[in-house]
């Protein structure tokens, strides 16, 4: 028997994301966990839009609209493919700062496990700070699980 019962995903609206997703369906599939995808509302990059001047406040509505759109077509989208593997799945939208509300979400479910996407490569160590990828790789309250070599996932997630 798993002690592993909750594994958290993190999600953007990336292609890669979708790997991620594949791939967390596996796990959870695997050792019968329930699956918990959390997609973040980058509440931050909309602050920075507004206040340099980037958005004004309507279009800043509008783009955030637009985000929680995203999250919620991507949400559905990994519900389905969980679905089709028969995991049982739940679908969190949040909005805030990403790399904090990942970790809080991952504590408060509680997460036995935290799938990420594959962290990208950085130009100076200044960037490991603001990283969101790279924050939430090391303020995870939970072991993490970095999804490298998409061929191999789809393969994985196929044969289940």
């Amino acid at each position: 028997m798993s002690s592993i019962k909750n594994i958290a995903v993190s999600l953007s609206g990336s292609a890669a994301s979708l790997c991620t997703a594949k791939y967390a369906i596996y796990l959870a599939k695997q050792l019968n966990a329930k699956l918990f995808a959390v997609y973040v509302i980058d509440a931050r990059s909309l602050r920075e839009l507004l206040k340099t001047g980037v958005f004004l406040e309507v279009e800043a509505s509008e783009h955030e609209r637009d985000l929680k759109d995203q999250g919620s077509n991507t949400l559905e989208r990994v519900k389905k493919l969980a679905e089709v593997k028969k995991v049982e799945y739940e679908g969190i939208l949040l909005k805030g700062v990403v790399h904090e509300e990942v970790t809080n979400a991952a504590r408060n479910l509680p997460a036995d496990l935290l799938v990420i996407g594959e962290l990208r490569e950085l130009a100076s160590c200044r960037e490991i700070f603001y990283d969101e990828g790279e924050r939430i790789f090391r303020e995870s309250p939970c072991p993490v699980v970095v999804v490298k070599n998409p061929e191999e996932v789809d393969r994985l997630y196929r044969e289940l």
